[in-house]
């Protein structure tokens, strides 16, 4: 799957991922690492979302992410169990070229990520009378990014999972849990239990690899901060992404978001050990601005800058999340 050449040389001398998928992800941290997902979990996972969604054989599955990531690999397993159809749109991603292909192959359900919504709303794209469900993951939806796309006639629904899970763990408006998966708090952390959890965490170790098990008792611990309501969850961030600054918290997060804001274009930090600070913050923007200096004054000390670089774009993966390992490697003063 997603892994290296000598991952999957690694893997395949490893009794233990027989009947396995591997899957390269970064998360929030920039951290490389692979997930390794059984066969059997992709299943369960997939009949999972399969009885929430609804799906039977008459609807047409439009996917439309790669299948190197969990969750194009996961609309083609929920075809391949509950036979519906499966169209897939082979071209490069476009507004223009999803909206009208999706009218064209019936497609009923697919599966788009937050920046594929932004651009079907920027462009004022309607969406096809044939579609039902637009399951919005990759990322968090903004309600004001949902409400725009439903007035366009886009069905909509956030979902929350990861490649941890297989895929969605949670799915509609109040994001409730999908059918069989259980979920509790822990310290301030999600912790999620059910037949679609990975069985190990591999990662490069010199010029090898070493996989590690992070459930205890069937369950495992993620890195979300969250309420538990009665319709489901309630995203509250990332814990990885909340860092100590001259000893005091600064999330990452919400500091994103003030420079976004502040400067009127997308934005990354990222956050480097730092012995004196704990951490040094180095910001990375595109487009040009003379305001950097003026808002960052503005801030309090553990949230201050060390560093704000220009680029001409944020790099992404082909899910349009901010790259941050690429960004980890950016050289800085």
């Amino acid at each position: 799957m997603a892994g290296d050449e000598k991952l999957l040389k690694w893997a395949r001398r490893n009794v233990l991922f027989e009947g396995h998928q591997f899957f390269r992800t970064s998360g929030s941290s920039g951290v490389e690492k692979w997930i390794a997902l059984s066969d059997d979990a992709l299943e369960w996972s997939a009949r999972s979302v399969i009885e929430a969604l609804e799906i039977t054989g008459n609807d047409v599955l439009g996917l439309a992410l790669p299948e190197v990531h969990v969750g194009g690999y996961g609309v083609a397993l929920r075809s391949r169990f509950s036979g519906a159809r499966l169209e897939r749109f082979g071209d490069r991603w476009s507004a223009t070229g999803f909206t009208n292909w999706t009218g064209a192959s019936g497609v009923t359900i697919s599966s788009l990520v937050p920046t594929q919504v932004h651009d079907l709303v920027a462009g004022g794209f309607q969406a096809a009378k044939c579609l039902r469900m637009i399951v919005v993951g990759g990322g968090a939806l903004d309600q004001e990014l949902c409400d725009q796309a439903r007035g366009l006639g886009w069905p909509v629904v956030p979902s929350y999972g990861m490649t941890e899970t297989s895929s969605q763990v949670a799915t509609g408006d109040g994001l409730p849990l999908l059918p069989g998966w259980e979920a509790r708090i822990e310290g301030d952390r999600l912790a999620l239990r059910g037949g679609g959890l990975l069985t190990s965490v591999i990662q490069r170790e010199g010029s090898g690899f070493v996989s590690s098990d992070p459930k205890v008792d069937g369950w495992f611990v993620t890195n979300d901060r969250v309420e538990l309501t009665p319709t489901g969850l309630k995203i509250l961030g990332r814990a990885d992404r909340v860092v100590k600054v001259f000893g005091e918290l600064v999330d990452l997060v919400e500091l994103e978001s003030f420079w976004s804001e502040g400067l009127g274009t997308n934005v990354a930090i990222v956050a480097r050990p730092d012995h004196r600070r704990g951490a040094v913050l180095h910001l990375f923007y595109e487009g040009g601005t003379d305001r950097v200096e003026s808002m960052n004054a503005t801030l309090p000390g553990p949230a201050r800058l060390a560093s704000s670089h220009q680029v001409e774009a944020l790099p992404r993966s082909s899910l349009g999340k901010v790259d941050r390992v690429a960004l980890s490697k950016f050289h800085v003063d």
